[in-house]
């Protein structure tokens, strides 16, 4: 007989899948948008269950800053507290390009930052991580890929 538990644990995290980009520009400047809270983040967001990271990237990037886009790499992964801790974040960072712009309201005001700026604006430290090139090339779970 195979017995099965429950574990409830009133301080678990929930946990939540993003995929965000990493987007320059020739001047090597970092695109960071600026959410309603007034905080600063990379340009992406929540992974829906039908998405993949990728397809989640591209819908989040038009959302957010009107542009279609092209994901060209992955970066590497971080898992991180949001919302006050409440959810963990496991978050997939990639390589992306913006391509064309197919409507003129983001949701969220778009801010070109110089690379050594960008790090100290954003709230999250895997965003910042990731366009330092810190970013070591793992899964959402920690362990490392190959490409």
């Amino acid at each position: 007989m195979r017995l099965e538990l429950e574990l409830i644990c009133p301080t678990a995290l929930g946990r939540q899948a993003g995929a965000y980009a990493v987007v320059s520009d020739a001047d090597d400047r970092v695109l960071l948008v600026r959410a309603g809270n007034g905080r600063f983040y990379l340009p992406g967001g929540r992974i829906e269950p039908f998405e993949t990271p990728e397809e989640a990237l591209r819908r989040e990037i038009l959302e957010e800053c009107g542009w279609s886009a092209r994901i060209t790499r992955r970066l590497g992964a971080a898992a991180q507290p949001i919302l006050g801790g409440a959810v963990l974040l496991d978050a997939s960072y990639w390589r992306a390009e913006l391509v064309d712009l197919l409507h003129e309201e983001p949701e969220h005001l778009m801010l070109w930052t110089p690379r050594s700026e960008a790090a100290s604006r954003l709230h999250r430290a895997g965003d910042a991580k990731a366009i330092l090139g810190g970013m070591v090339p793992r899964d959402g779970l920690g362990k490392t890929f190959h490409k």
